[in-house]
Formats: C-alpha cells, structure tokens, sequence
C-alpha cells in the first residue's frame, strides 16, 4: 500500500530532478526549489510520486483562493499505477484544505491527459518554457470544475 505524506522539497529533489530536470543536478532543483510543502507517495519506502502547492495567483485570470501546483512527478516505472493521481488528489486536498479555490499549474503536453482526466481544463494555447519544452496552462476548481 502506497504512503502518502507531506514532505519538504529535499525530500522530493532526486525525483524531481531525474524526471523533470535531468539537465540539472539534484542541488540545482533544490536551489531553485521554493519552501512550498510538497506531497510524497512513498512505494517500499521510495519516494515514486510526488507534487507541490502553494498559494500563487493564476496569471491572467487572478481570484481569491488560487493555488499553484508545482514539481507534478511520477517515476517512469510505476507510471499507471496510480501514485501520480495519488499524489495529485493529495496536493489539491492540501490546498482546498488551507482554502484554495482553485489549483492551476503549466502541465507539459504530454501531461495533458493526465490532468483532463483528473478534471483540468486547458487555458489558452500552448507556450514554451525554455530549456523544458511545450506547456499548457490548465486549471480546475478545488470542487472538481472550473
């Protein structure tokens, strides 16, 4: 059975780095990390999923009550499993429960599936993010629409 846990960004840096960031080391994620709490799911005792949270304004659409998700990772090889949608429904459990409205987050396009699945709608067009790729912005309310 997965454990899921709120965690520090140093508890979630090699994951994050070795699937988001891999032209980074693991102490430049961590330098650039914020000091938001971060959602583990934790599989014998190894960090396999993992997201982050905080309070942050959705560009171009500002409102009380929005929340940002952030480092969204999932080790490749237990994609499909559920420890991603596990720690996703932590992260927007975290921020409703701290009085989040809505979570927003720059998914990469090959996550957009992910998200829609898990009640994301996308905002706009694609953009890039240099060094990381195509991103859409997608957001939902912490009731499960938008």
């Amino acid at each position: 059975m997965a454990d899921v846990r709120v965690v520090t960004a140093a508890d979630t840096a090699a994951l994050r780095q070795a699937v988001l960031r891999p032209h980074q080391t693991v102490d430049e994620v961590l330098a650039a990390s914020d000091d938001a709490p971060g959602i583990a799911v934790y599989e014998g005792g190894r960090a396999v999923a993992c997201a982050s949270t905080r309070a942050e304004p959705m560009p171009d659409d500002p409102r009380p009550g929005d929340w940002r998700l952030r480092g969204m990772a999932s080790d490749p090889a237990v994609r499909g499993q559920g420890y991603g949608a596990a720690a996703l429904a932590a992260a927007v459990d975290y921020a409703r429960d701290r009085g989040a409205q809505r979570v927003w987050c720059n998914a990469r396009k090959p996550a957009r599936g992910f998200y829609e699945r898990y009640g994301f709608t996308t905002v706009g067009d694609e953009f890039g993010i240099d060094g990381i790729g195509p991103h859409y912005l997608m957001v939902r309310s912490t009731s499960g629409s938008t």
